[in-house]
């Protein structure tokens, strides 16, 4: 069986990050709970991968893969490894996924990277949908191959305030990267709920206001120790305190959290025990 790594960095192949950070219904686009395809509706769930059928041949699919139908113009899942994020038209019969996002993390299993790019080339075509039951769904290429779905319970978000929120991505423009290994578990966030942010920066710690509205959470001056920090640990720090200045939009998911300030720069966390 694949085993699956865990991580945040987001490449933007055609879309801005901070188009990312907020998904909501406007105009035309469903709200989630409304979406249906296959004439069952899909939204609050993740529809986990089970296998991919490619010319006749089965595979089956890693731990992780999965989609998630978050409103008639947007997909998100996983590929098995990498992360996507997609714009989309979905309907009650079909799902043409177009521009999207998507993680560039190393995938050390060959298996795994075959399998990746399977389903990446299958969900680039449009695929007709049916139901299978109350707890299945099949897509179907013009050409015949198959992915089979099978539904799964909505995975739970962490709760801002009062978890411990690791930093494992930096974010500059349309790129996000992991963080190098000597910066690694250097830099958190907890949030409480007098509306303060205590901070690890790299080298120090701080401590701000944090005010949480309409997706966003604006940050007052942040009062820190003051020493010194040379190389990786540096560079980190200067980001998170460029992160924690002012106004950044802000988004939850699973146990993920995204902060992107107005110019585009930001950090990627994962809650930690």
């Amino acid at each position: 069986m694949f085993t699956q790594r865990s991580t945040r960095a987001l490449f933007t192949a055609a879309l801005p990050l901070v188009a990312l950070t907020t998904v909501a219904a406007c105009g035309n686009e469903k709200a989630p709970g409304t979406v249906k395809v296959g004439g069952a509706p899909v939204a609050g769930v993740n529809w986990a991968v089970e296998s991919v059928t490619v010319d006749g041949a089965t595979t089956k699919a890693p731990d992780g893969a999965y989609l998630k139908f978050v409103s008639d113009e947007r997909v998100r899942g996983n590929y098995g490894c990498n992360d996507f994020d997609a714009q989309a038209q979905v309907d009650n019969d079909s799902v043409d996924l177009g521009k999207s996002t998507t993680t560039l993390m190393g995938c050390a299993d060959t298996e795994q990277r075959a399998f990746e790019k399977t389903l990446a080339r299958a969900l680039a075509d449009k695929n007709t949908v049916k139901a299978r039951g109350d707890d299945g769904l099949t897509l179907t290429r013009a050409n015949g191959d198959t992915i089979s779905l099978a539904k799964q319970p909505a995975q739970r978000d962490a709760a801002l305030v009062g978890t411990k929120w690791t930093v494992d991505t930096l974010h500059s423009g349309d790129v996000a990267k992991s963080l190098p290994k000597a910066a690694q578990n250097r830099a958190r966030l907890v949030f409480d709920k007098d509306g303060k942010v205590s901070a690890r920066l790299g080298c120090n710690s701080g401590r701000a206001k944090a005010t949480v509205k309409d997706g966003h959470i604006t940050f007052g001056p942040l009062n820190s120790t003051r020493m010194g920090c040379v190389g990786e640990a540096a560079d980190l720090e200067k980001a998170m305190r460029k992160v924690l200045d002012g106004k950044a939009s802000y988004r939850i998911e699973g146990d993920g959290l995204t902060l992107i300030a107005a110019d585009g720069t930001g950090a990627g966390f994962t809650a930690t025990k």
